[in-house]
């Protein structure tokens, strides 16, 4: 077993990584800090990740405190448009923009008839806030639940008013999930890819220049520079995450929190929860909405008449989203046996190498998808490990980007089962394989469950590392998305969108059958 996660982790993670940090030359790095273009996107990458990592975990924030108060309306309407972005492309709220408050969008040209175009930093901004607003919502939830409700009304017994208590007592208590939220939303911004694709325009962001270098001149150093250059802030600040979870002691989880219900909120504060949540909600409803609309839009901007045409095209003739799904759920299964196995020898074992192994299990989610793409190109090119153009790449590439969320969760569930348990069956001369499959995986149903069905969704749904791996012959539905979008054929573009939604809920749905309440996911 720790043979299988070694070569698993040093092939899929460590190799590619190191290929590409040291693959740009003296020439790459200089050309990188002398060429404006290059300057100006690492600057751009800086300024748009600071705003909208700012905005969206307000607004995460926000619907957090209200979906933790059970005396807020609309609580389920806010709740399914929290957990809408979390189970779709990222991506797909930049082509509804494009849809809404393009040139010809169905808001800025049809309704209002103006000339007028949310393409840039303005519309970027917009779109990464509703994207990844929902990232803040489900760190920023458990920790607002439970803030003992005792606390608050002993404040008031102090004669706070409402306005006091959240500032001295929900406040104070939440800024260590604030800060974990901004962390984890910012990696998540700054390494967006498709949106700023979609809708950046002259905005250009690291990330897109990177695929513009690979893709459009072949030039992988410099990719390779940019990529280097788009890694060290995602890994300070992953690594600045991680310390506060080990080292985060939250107080509201310590004693008691009571049986008393959560104060009732003043009805000026609910209202204005209502008003803002409601509209983003509403806007929310909109971006959906389009994709929807647009699925069944003969030409969407010249003629509005209804058409089956791109969900024959999406659904019925295309093998992009067939394949995506396929893809996905072999990623899944794959990613869900690798990380309790992982999980298990470092947890259970004194292999050698067990805290290296830990490392390489989490680095995945502190490295951009473009660059794993960019990397696993060059690395998988040639033989021995000529994968360039077969579907295992694709497969192998999905497990890589969910592995950190399954070993996470594993990890964490087995930390809380007795060692003796294992130990008991080891000392009746079960070996480590039979141990983990007839006492572990029972025991670890949760995170069995929750872990395979993330890696489906999250694999089904990625883009940025796979653009640049797919071949003729083997295309996926995200990228495919982009590259219709690209070339202004939004119908297509929407029908595979709705279709690639489609099957994530029908997953999601089949998922939630088949397991129940053991599945616990988006809890929101």
């Amino acid at each position: 077993m720790a043979l299988y996660v070694a070569i698993l982790l040093g092939v899929l993670v460590l190799l590619p990584t190191l290929y590409v940090l040291l693959m740009p030359d003296a020439a790459d790095w200089r050309q990188l800090f002398e060429q404006s273009r290059f300057l100006r996107a690492a600057g751009n990458t800086a300024l748009i990740g600071v705003v909208s990592t700012v905005t969206a975990t307000f607004l995460g924030f926000l619907f957090a405190y209200a979906l933790s108060r059970r005396d807020v309306p609309g609580r389920g309407l806010f709740r399914v448009m929290a957990i809408l972005p979390l189970i779709s492309p990222p991506f797909v709220v930049g082509l509804s923009v494009l849809l809404l408050f393009g040139r010809r969008g169905l808001i800025t040209h049809e309704l209002l008839g103006q000339d007028v175009s949310l393409l840039g930093v303005t519309g970027l901004w917009m779109v990464q806030s509703l994207a990844f607003f929902p990232l803040a919502t489900l760190t920023l939830l458990p920790t607002l639940k439970n803030i003992g409700s005792t606390l608050e009304w002993a404040s008031r017994d102090l004669g706070w008013s409402w306005a006091q208590t959240f500032y001295r007592v929900t406040l104070p208590l939440s800024v260590p999930s604030i800060l974990n939220a901004l962390l984890i939303v910012a990696m998540f911004v700054i390494t967006d890819f498709g949106n700023p694709l979609l809708i950046g325009g002259g905005y250009r962001v690291l990330s897109v220049e990177a695929y513009v270098q690979a893709v459009g001149r072949q030039d992988f150093g410099m990719a390779a520079a940019l990529c280097v250059v788009l890694f060290v802030p995602t890994l300070i600040l992953f690594g600045i995450q991680r310390r506060m979870l080990r080292r985060r002691l939250t107080v509201t989880v310590s004693g008691k929190t009571g049986t008393l219900p959560a104060m009732p909120l003043p009805i000026g504060v609910r209202a204005a929860l209502v008003a803002i949540l409601g509209a983003v909600s509403l806007l929310m409803l909109l971006v959906y909405g389009s994709i929807l609309i647009g699925s069944f839009t003969r030409a969407w901007g010249a003629d509005w008449s209804l058409t089956f045409a791109h969900w024959d095209a999406a659904v019925v003739r295309a093998d992009d989203i067939r394949n995506s799904a396929l893809f996905a759920a072999l990623a899944a299964c794959i990613t869900t046996v690798s990380t309790l196995v992982a999980a298990y020898v470092v947890n259970r074992t004194r292999v050698v190498g067990r805290s290296a192994m830990d490392a390489l299990a989490v680095l995945p989610a502190a490295i951009p998808g473009t660059m794993i793409g960019i990397s696993w190109l060059v690395t998988f090119n040639k033989p021995p490990l000529a994968l360039t153009g077969t579907a295992a790449i694709l497969v192998l590439v999905m497990v890589v980007r969910a592995i950190p969320v399954g070993y996470r969760t594993a990890i964490t569930t087995i930390g809380q089962i007795s060692p003796s348990i294992d130990e008991a069956a080891t000392d009746l001369g079960a070996s480590r394989l039979r141990v983990l499959g007839r006492i572990m995986f029972p025991l670890l149903g949760g995170a069995f469950t929750a872990s395979i069905v993330f890696g489906f969704l999250h694999a089904i749904n990625t883009l940025s590392a796979v653009v640049f791996l797919i071949s003729p012959g083997i295309e996926l539905g995200a990228p495919t998305i982009v590259n219709l979008a690209e070339f202004g054929r939004w119908g297509a573009a929407t029908g595979v969108a709705a279709g690639l939604m489609l099957v994530s809920l029908v997953g999601l749905a089949v998922a939630k059958m088949i397991f129940g309440s053991r599945l616990r996911m988006y809890d929101l």
